[in-house]
């Protein structure tokens, strides 16, 4: 018998960032209010597009790139008392390129014509480009002055369905551990003597994390020849 074992196919979603600046809610993908107007921040989105080869049916290797918007503001509700004091915000982007493996909690069978249904949990290293930031003398809102690269470590919980034959939907939410602390333009580092800051603020106690929650639609094709008998 002949079975698919590839899915190309897009994300979508929206993000949250936690760290030094504005509150800390680990899953929050829609928008915060502010604290003193009421007034509500704008829908922060990731798009990606992402490609899955089913190497069994409990496993499978993904690559992605994504491109995100992550915001957060001290003067948002659920932000502590002494960052609505501080009234620090900020914005970023993030070009995101991710090398991973999924694993089912459920047999998934890509073959099947059969209604199909599995959690899964991902991880893997994720290669990020982002704006390098800092707060000015006097400025409580983020400037960028260039870009830089890192890493980051995803962790991944996620729900997959195949009611069709040839498209598989998902629901994922997906915390990316950053290796940098300056996300939010709270921890700073650059030679030029000719840029005046702010001190660095926050805890380097670890490092910023951002959260994409949202959903994928893949389309399977592709064969291979296997046993698929029972």
């Amino acid at each position: 018998m002949n079975s698919q074992d590839n899915e190309i196919g897009v994300f979508f979603g929206g993000t949250n960032y936690i760290g030094d600046v504005g509150p800390t809610t680990y899953v929050n993908p829609f928008p915060a209010t502010h604290s003193l107007t009421n007034e509500k921040s704008s829908f922060t989105t990731v798009f990606g597009i992402l490609y899955r080869k089913n190497l069994t049916n409990r496993f499978g290797l993904r690559v992605g790139f994504n491109i995100a918007e992550i915001e957060s503001s001290d003067l948002w509700k659920g932000s502590s008392t002494y960052r609505v004091e501080r009234g620090k915000s900020f914005e970023n982007k993030i070009n995101e390129f991710h090398l991973g493996l999924d694993f089912n909690f459920l047999e998934f069978e890509t073959s099947s014509d059969n209604f199909e249904f599995t959690p899964y949990i991902h991880t893997g290293l994720s290669f990020i480009r982002y704006d390098d930031l800092h707060y000015p003398v006097g400025i409580d809102v983020a400037q960028s002055y260039g870009k830089k690269n890192d890493i980051a470590f995803p962790i991944t919980v996620g729900i997959k369905l195949k009611p069709l034959n040839s498209f598989i939907f998902g629901f994922e939410v997906s915390a990316k551990h950053s290796f940098t602390e300056n996300l939010d333009g709270s921890f700073p580092q650059f030679e030029d003597a000719n840029i005046y800051s702010q001190r660095p603020f926050g805890s380097n106690l670890s490092q910023d994390w951002y959260v994409y929650s949202g959903i994928t639609l893949t389309y399977l094709f592709g064969t291979y020849e296997c046993d698929c008998t029972r």
